[in-house]
């Protein structure tokens, strides 16, 4: 049985790490790097690639919810899932899980970060096939997409591939044995040996094994999902009571590492979750010595340095390997080694 795909971005974030240019009103997933598409956009446009735009669901907060639809103007409204408040990943899943089951209960579910860059995109959509192919032979696994590393970084949690389940189309699919939270530096350097995954947030399941599972290790939550779906689709006044009384939870912890079958597909495919100023320092083009520069900038024997400007000139003089923001309302200034630490004055500055 050829089961119908339908695909989940989650578009719900801050994007606290990539402050002060991103932030609630304007987070990163509705910026453009690159002067073109935002990150939302490209996840979108890349899904189009083997699902059309009424099988794509975007799950996002109240705040942002008519600048999503700005971006993505072909697609259904209705597939525009808005979260009354964030509660992290296990919700945001279970809910579009509940509104693709009751339309198609034998879909099979695919879910992307909203944030991400992938430059080889052709890699990307063979490895989401072979995960839905061999759902349709493994229909009990829950399927995740790791990134094979290539250097130890801290920033990431991490997958250990254990036994083959299924190989094909050059692709294989393992057995979890582990999942790993983000490392120091020496755990990083360990996991890269023994031949660890980054750990992409990039899931496959079909959408009735994910609601089992949901049942099985989180039956509150799982009650309290039932409870929004009606004759006549989401219960919006549930729906609003069944976040406000969650609990914050990752689909990670909740269920990930917990359950059985879980299987992963080791893939390269130019990704990065520009998850920090330094991660943008590696992705976007560099001048001869190393700056990544953005707007109205005038550098001196300066070099490794990422800086942006929104609105006025900034002039660097002999300095290296720092992070300058010019956002719309702050500034911020950091060395590339900490802007992973950026989000926490994020938190602080907005109270």
């Amino acid at each position: 049985m050829v089961m119908a795909l339908h695909v989940v971005i989650m578009a719900g974030g801050k994007g606290e790490r990539l402050w002060p240019l991103s932030k609630r009103d304007m987070p990163k997933q509705l910026i453009s790097f690159d002067g073109k598409k935002s990150l939302l956009r490209r996840t979108f446009d890349r899904t189009l690639q083997f699902v059309q735009e009424d099988h794509i669901y975007v799950v996002t907060n109240k705040d942002i919810a008519d600048k999503v639809g700005d971006h993505l103007p072909g697609m259904p409204k209705e597939n525009i899932l808005v979260e009354p408040v964030g509660r992290n990943t296990a919700p945001c899943i279970g809910y579009a899980a509940m509104v693709i089951s009751a339309k198609d209960p034998d879909a099979t579910m695919a879910v992307f970060p909203s944030d991400h860059i992938v430059s080889d995109p052709a890699n990307f959509v063979e490895a989401v096939g072979f995960g839905t192919k061999a759902l349709e032979r493994y229909p009990e696994l829950l399927i995740t997409i790791g990134m094979i590393p290539d250097h130890p970084e801290t920033g990431y949690g991490y997958i250990a591939p254990g036994g083959v389940i299924i190989k094909n189309q050059g692709h294989v699919l393992h057995k979890v044995d582990t999942f790993h939270e983000k490392p120091d530096k020496i755990s990083a350097e360990a996991y890269i040996e023994n031949g660890f995954l980054w750990n992409a947030g990039m899931f496959l399941w079909r959408v009735d094994t994910i609601l089992e599972r949901l049942e099985q290790y989180l039956p509150e939550l799982f009650n309290g999902l039932v409870k929004i779906r009606s004759p006549y689709g989401i219960d919006h006044s549930a729906l609003n009571d069944f976040y406000v009384n969650t609990l914050p939870i990752s689909i990670d912890y909740g269920i990930m590492e917990k359950a059985d079958s879980v299987a992963v597909i080791p893939v390269e495919f130019g990704w990065n979750d520009i998850g920090s100023w330094d991660a943008i320092g590696k992705m976007l083009p560099k001048d001869e010595k190393g700056n990544v520069i953005k707007g109205s900038v005038l550098m001196e024997d300066s070099c490794n340095n990422v800086v942006w400007s929104t609105n006025k000139k900034i002039v660097l003089i002999d300095v290296r390997d720092l992070v300058v923001v010019e956002g719309e309302d702050a500034i911020l200034i950091c060395t590339r080694e900490r802007s992973q630490d950026v989000s926490k004055a994020a938190k602080l500055v907005a109270g």
